[in-house]
This record gives C-alpha cells, structure tokens and sequence, in this order.
C-alpha cells in the first residue's frame, strides 16, 4: 500500500472536504479524488461519504484511519531515525534564497549538510514524506501535519526598477503609476506570492501589465537591468546591480516573508537553533 495514499486520507478527514484537503496538500482535487478511489479499492470498503456539502468518514473510515494514523506515526519516525543516523541531512533552499541560506549556515559547527535547490511546495512534500529534513522557503498557505514552520524575514515590497526608468527618481510609487508598465515575475516560487502582487492591483481596480516571466530570481534581476520592465518580487537589501534601484509603494500590499520549514520528528536540533538565531537578529 502506498503510504501516501493513508495521508491524503487523513487530510481529507481533517479537512472534511476534497477541495481543501487538496489545497492543504498542494495537489489537485482530480488527483486528490483519484488516489481516493484507488485507496479505497485496495481496501475494498468506502471510507468517506460523499455529499453536496463535503465528507464524512464512514464507520470503516474511522476504523481504518484509527490504526493507520498509529501505524503510520511509527513508520515515519523509523524513517526519520534511520536516515538521520550517520547520513548528510538536505536542506532545501528556494529560488532567491542563497544569501539566507549561507547565513544559516554560517551558524552551524556541522559540515553534514546538503543544499538542494527546490522549491517551497516541493519542501513542504518532501518535509512531509522525511525525504527532506529541513528547507527555507517562502511562507506557504497552510502545512501538513508534522511540518514545522519559523519566521526568519519578513520584507516591505518594493518595486524594483533600472535607475533610468522614468519612475525611478519618485521618492514612492502608487500601484496606479506602475500599473503601464510591464511586471516581470519568477515562473518558479521566488516568492511564492506573486499572486498577491496581482490581487494588490485588483483591489486597487487595476489591471496591470504583465511583461515577460523570468525562469528564476536572477534572471528576473538582469531583465530589469536590460531595462525589460520592474519587478517586485526581489527583496530589498538583495545585492544587485548599481544601475538599480529599489523604490517603496504607497499601498499595503502583503510583505514577502522567508521562512524555515522542517521535519518535526528528524533530528535537525542545530538547524532550527541556528534558523531561531537568524529570525532573531533580522
């Protein structure tokens, strides 16, 4: 039996419903729906009861998933045990993130660490799965249960343009002024929010102009420097080039923030002390 089938089913009975379950877990409702039925047929009884209003667990669900979350809470810290013993714990490291994650390590005494590049709902899966001990990331909607979650940064946007654009001498911009021009965003999860970016203009009933995407955080960074358009997905004090320039916005829109995420049950005791230290000194 696949062991992830038995966590969709707990998140679905958390959730009570499958469009929420999938959100939590960051995969589509189809797919969410599918594995279900998969489960179930393995089984060969109905766990949940199915209605306009959402589910419920039925007399065989509850049964099923009483044993399966004792089973499944001792598989995984076996897991966990077993590859924290002797192994080189990975720490996932998002899009953007490099100088966050070199101070983090600037803090550790142990030289049994990996950075892998992912991003931050591919941690959180990960995490989840104990495929991954720890990672930095940008702050998620919600976790799966045994998921830690700390605040290491959090970030004003700001707009980020080339300093000879006709805008970038204003002392502060309006999202009207820069609702012209194009908006470079991260096809990867940079922020992990540029959503918000566009929900900021919306509520302002605007419609701004998307440019071009950008494959990653750096390359956003060179097409605002070849004078592509702005962006405003950089955290300001990143290094970037001298013929930039960071400039505020007058509206409140969603701060960026930079979390640290981890496997509750690994043995990860330096890393979350070493990210506490980086989210009390800023």
């Amino acid at each position: 039996m696949d062991l992830r089938y038995v966590r969709y089913a707990m998140a679905i009975a958390r959730a009570g419903s499958l469009r929420r379950a999938a959100a939590s877990l960051h995969i589509a409702q189809p797919t969410l729906s599918e594995q279900l039925r998969a489960l179930e047929k393995e089984i060969g009884v109905e766990l949940f009861s199915r209605s306009s209003s959402g589910v419920t667990l039925t007399e065989a669900g509850e049964a099923f998933l009483a044993q399966a979350t004792v089973a499944l809470d001792a598989f995984e810290r076996a897991v966990a045990a077993a590859r924290c013993t002797g192994e080189t714990s990975r720490l996932g490291v998002a899009d953007g993130l490099a100088d966050v994650a070199a101070r983090l390590l600037s803090q550790l005494h142990t030289g049994r660490l990996r950075m892998a590049p992912m991003g931050t709902a591919e941690q959180i899966v990960s995490i989840a799965d104990g495929a991954l001990q720890a990672g930095l990331g940008y702050a998620p909607g919600s976790l799966p249960r045994g998921v830690g979650r700390m605040l290491i940064q959090r970030f004003p946007v700001r707009a980020l343009l080339h300093r000879e654009h006709h805008l970038a001498q204003h002392e502060a911009l309006s999202l009207s002024d820069l609702a012209g021009e194009p908006l470079i965003m991260p096809e990867s999860d940079a922020v992990a929010g540029a959503r918000r970016f566009l929900e900021a203009f919306v509520r302002q009933r605007l419609h701004p102009r998307l440019g071009p995407s950008a494959a990653g955080h750096d390359l956003v960074v060179n097409m605002v420097k070849e004078g592509t358009g702005y962006a405003l997905c950089v955290r300001e004090g990143t290094t970037v080039p001298g013929t930039l320039v960071f400039v505020p916005i007058k509206e409140d829109v969603p701060p960026l923030e930079v979390v640290f995420l981890w496997n509750r049950q690994a043995d990860v005791h330096e890393l979350v002390s070493a990210a506490r230290h980086l989210a009390r000194s800023g």
